[in-house]
């Protein structure tokens, strides 16, 4: 049953429309299936003062369990205690056909998500347009073509659909206007003129309310940009780090999210700043130190753009010639980046960051901060559903499914690359943007950059609490 033969049913209209009326947005088709089957459910969102603006199934799930003391965790489901969810392991020759195959699978899954929206009803695809000429209140969802920038504070947006493409007007009070990023999936609702279309809302495809399910669990340490082989690397740092983690037995998963080398060749006169300038050389001395790590700890691991790997996202997992010191490593799993993992029920997603520099770079409200609180540009990366929206300033290879696109929603957000530890929630996303094993270089104090060495994440899987760390500090 659907969302419409089901409000027809009965009272249920009124009681939908009560619940539509506290902002929700969304009801995703197995909570709808949830609602048919249990009419109290309905009541008990009609007389919730706090109602997230996506209704899933684990929310109702949620809704239905015995209430409990708040100071004792559920007994946990029987569980692997990980798997990978989703990562990235064969990718197709590249062909002009593949630019067009990517753009319309990234399209087609943000359209959709967008297509059920409440709020973007009576949409209407952009070829259809010229018949609804001055009929208000339409919707559009359609990939950003181009931005222009009005001296006033306006934008034109050049959107397009598989149907065709219009210019949209953005006037300047617009409170998203300047969140709107050039290859991003929108909705736009307003009202279509003579070859344009005027816009009073911008909908992004965003995240659903994330229900953290609690019970005992593990802690986990966060941490990335381990650049070995740079004269900067902290070796200090690491042994306290090692040392730290050797008296924490609670701890029994630790995230490295890209940059484990500093590489050979990644800008101008890096070779004056290499400890060990060879790729084999760094990655035995990788190998060396993350084996001094307690060996019962699970470590999972991904590249980052210093790292010897293909230089476009997703990144694979590593060369079987380049990876041969780490094979000895028999509690590391190396891993794609990005990648999904599921860690005792809780989903991580980790990704090394790269594209946090043209998201902080292309939203004018976060450039000046985006450096300093990096949770910022996590943030519109799961507003935007995707992890490098903004085409060609990061490479990106296009394959025929876009694999950058958020299509499974993470209890935990887990990047690095800035340098610049960060710990926020979004939506009940727990954001967490690692420090680094090395000391500021020279081209971060031109930038202006102030990055966090030594200082990392600790996090107790039960209930998602985390707290940082400072390796520089502790002896």
């Amino acid at each position: 049953m659907n969302l419409t033969s089901f409000v027809q049913e009965g009272s249920n209209k009124d009681k939908v429309q009560q619940i539509f009326g506290k902002g929700v947005r969304m009801i995703y088709q197995d909570a709808l299936t949830s609602l048919v089957s249990d009419g109290e459910l309905l009541d008990k969102l009609i007389n919730m003062d706090q109602i997230p603006e996506e209704i899933t199934s684990d929310f109702l799930k949620s809704l239905k369990s015995p209430i409990t003391q708040p100071t004792k965790f559920e007994k946990p489901e029987p569980v692997a205690p990980f798997r990978v969810i989703k990562e990235y392991i064969s990718w197709d020759p590249v062909n002009p056909q593949s630019f067009l195959n990517f753009f319309i699978s990234r399209y087609k899954y943000l359209s959709q998500l967008l297509w059920r929206r409440p709020q973007l009803k009576n949409t209407i695809s952009i070829g259809q347009l010229s018949r609804a000429k001055d009929r208000r209140d339409i919707t559009i969802i359609g990939m950003v073509r181009d931005i222009r920038n009005l001296n006033d504070g306006r934008r034109i947006l050049t959107v397009e659909d598989l149907s065709g493409s219009t210019d949209v007007f953005i006037p300047s009070n617009l409170p998203s206007k300047g969140e709107i990023v050039p290859d991003e999936v929108i909705g736009i609702k307003g009202q279509a003129g003579r070859n344009i279309f005027f816009a009073n809302q911008v909908v992004f495809p965003d995240v659903p309310m994330v229900t953290w399910p609690k019970a005992q669990r593990s802690h986990a340490l966060f941490i990335s940009d381990t650049h070995i082989g740079s004269k900067k690397f902290l070796e200090g740092v690491w042994d306290n780090f090692v040392s730290w983690i050797k008296e924490h037995k609670e701890v029994k998963y630790i995230f490295i999210a890209g940059d484990l080398v500093d590489g050979i060749g990644m800008y101008k006169n890096q070779d004056k700043g290499l400890d060990i300038d060879t790729i084999e050389g760094q990655m035995e001395a990788f190998a060396k130190y993350i084996g001094q790590v307690r060996n019962d700890i699970k470590i999972f691991a991904a590249s980052g753009n210093h790292d010897p790997n293909r230089d476009s996202e997703p990144q694979p997992v590593f060369p079987e010639e380049i990876s041969k010191p780490l094979k000895k490593i028999k509690n590391l799993e190396m891993h794609s980046n990005p990648t999904w993992i599921e860690v005792e029920g809780i989903t991580v997603l980790m990704y090394h960051g790269t594209s946090l520099d043209s998201i902080i770079d292309a939203i004018e409200p976060i450039r000046n901060e985006g450096y300093k609180k990096p949770y910022l540009g996590q943030i519109h990366l799961l507003k935007k559903r995707h992890l490098s929206p903004v085409f060609g300033r990061n490479k990106i290879f296009p394959d025929k499914q876009d694999f950058m696109v958020i299509d499974k929603v993470p209890h935990v957000f887990h990047t690095g690359h800035v340098h610049k530890l960060s710990i926020h929630s979004y939506r009940g996303i727990k954001l967490i943007s690692s420090g680094t094993f090395q000391d500021t270089t020279d081209f971060q104090e031109k930038l202006g950059h102030s990055p966090s060495p030594g200082k990392f994440v600790l996090m107790n899987l039960s209930d998602g609490s985390s707290s940082p760390i400072d390796f520089s500090r502790v002896q």
